[in-house]
């Protein structure tokens, strides 16, 4: 239990009751909890919703359960958004991207960014039919954080100073990965039944993409390309399922 109540103490303002200090290898046995975390979260906001759509039209209460999930999250992920694509897309040079990362001010880039991914969120969850609206919102926090786990284990950490991202990738196991997937599946084939198969295949195409990408820009991965990556595979899981 302490590695879940690591996973939850990091990736959400949820409380996890005291933790004891974890070193790098409880870091790392945590990161298979993260699509638990994330099927927490769902159906946090997935109750904020029902709520919400009680009294509020479609559009507003989609928005009201995406600031949720960014409120429940500290902006923790939209944080590595933005640094994500001032780096990669206003450095120079490797060295270059890594140093606009680390700067806590947030660029042309960063800002298009955050606006996109909330404004897609919104609008994509308010195309997802209302057959299916609940199972999406309990879903693409899961695999948005399936997808951190699998990034985590199969990537190296390529910043030369430690950082968040190299707590949770210094040991980071294939059980891990399994596990999360395992779990990540079940979910998806519970809420979505045959359609399970498109929305994670969709995830996982996604998710290679993107680290290719980040690879040659970068030669691996940093904690805010984990959390960009965390957003947009969130988009990517509710464009496909609004597209079912």
């Amino acid at each position: 239990m302490k590695t879940f109540r690591l996973a939850l103490s990091f990736l959400t303002i949820l409380p996890s009751g005291r933790l004891e200090e974890a070193g790098k290898k409880e870091f790392a046995a945590s990161i298979k909890y993260f699509p638990v975390v994330g099927l927490i979260l769902g159906l946090i906001i997935a109750a904020i919703y029902s709520l919400a759509s009680l009294k509020l039209a479609q559009q507003a209460t989609s928005a009201i359960a995406i600031v949720s999930l960014i409120i429940l999250t500290r902006a923790l992920h939209v944080d590595g958004l933005a640094d994500t694509f001032d780096g990669l897309l206003g450095g120079k040079n490797k060295e270059h991207m890594l140093s606009i990362m680390k700067d806590s001010r947030i660029g042309s880039f960063g800002a298009v960014a955050i606006t996109s991914v909330t404004i897609l969120k919104i609008f994509l969850l308010s195309a997802v039919t209302l057959k299916l609206k609940i199972f999406a919102i309990v879903m693409f926090p899961v695999v948005g954080r399936w997808a951190a786990t699998y990034t985590l284990v199969t990537q190296p950490y390529v910043s030369d100073k430690v950082g968040l991202g190299s707590l949770f990738m210094d040991g980071a196991s294939s059980r891990s990965l399994l596990i999360s997937s395992l779990i990540t599946v079940a979910v998806a084939a519970a809420l979505l039944q045959k359609n399970a198969v498109f929305i994670m295949a969709a995830a996982l195409a996604f998710v290679i993409l993107y680290i290719k990408f980040v690879e040659v820009r970068l030669g691996g991965m940093t904690g805010d390309t984990v959390g960009a990556l965390i957003e947009l595979t969130e988009v990517v899981a509710l464009l496909a399922i609004a597209v079912i």
